[in-house]
């Protein structure tokens, strides 16, 4: 008999193109596959799985989200870090950036890049091979889809990548 296993529920916002953005809640599992700890919401979008079932607080109806076509997801202030993104990441460098989407909207705040120590660059961060990263900004922290953006403008010039000695 299967057992019932109790999930993290976590407030967000979902945004896909085309649409507006749409209140629901994620589940998350209490055991990460990836690293100590429980799933976060950038494991989620970063997995492998094809759909995110997303609960809609007003009906309690589900929507199954297809995770590619997710243009971003909100965290809102009320929402602690540690649930957004996993304590493992070290982050090595921030840089406040200007996201615009593909549907023109812009998403203004800072990327926390994890890199090694031979990359430094927001370039270097965006060509990783995960889908989704985080973007904090005053609303809360965006999980963005790097395939939903057209442009990120930098504020400030990047650093000259690390020479080895």
């Amino acid at each position: 008999m299967p057992s019932f296993i109790h999930k993290l529920r976590v407030h967000l916002d979902i945004s896909e193109p085309g649409r507006e953005p749409m209140k629901g809640i994620v589940a998350l599992a209490p055991h990460a596959g990836t690293h100590s700890g429980p799933e976060t919401v950038l494991d989620l979008l970063n997995s492998s799985s094809r759909v995110v079932p997303v609960t809609r607080p007003v009906d309690g109806t589900t929507v199954l989200f297809t995770r590619l076509q997710i243009a971003w997801v909100l965290a809102g202030t009320e929402v602690g870090q540690e649930v957004v993104w996993p304590g493992t990441y070290r982050v090595t460098k921030e840089e406040r950036v200007l996201v615009e989407m593909e549907d023109g909207s812009l998403l203004a705040g800072r990327i926390q890049m994890e890199l090694p120590e031979d990359l430094n660059r927001a370039s270097d961060f965006l060509n990783g091979e995960e889908d989704f990263f985080p973007l904090i900004a005053r609303s809360g922290i965006y999980i963005i889809n790097k395939a939903k953006v057209r442009a990120t403008q930098l504020f400030e010039a990047s650093p000259l990548p690390i020479k080895a000695a």
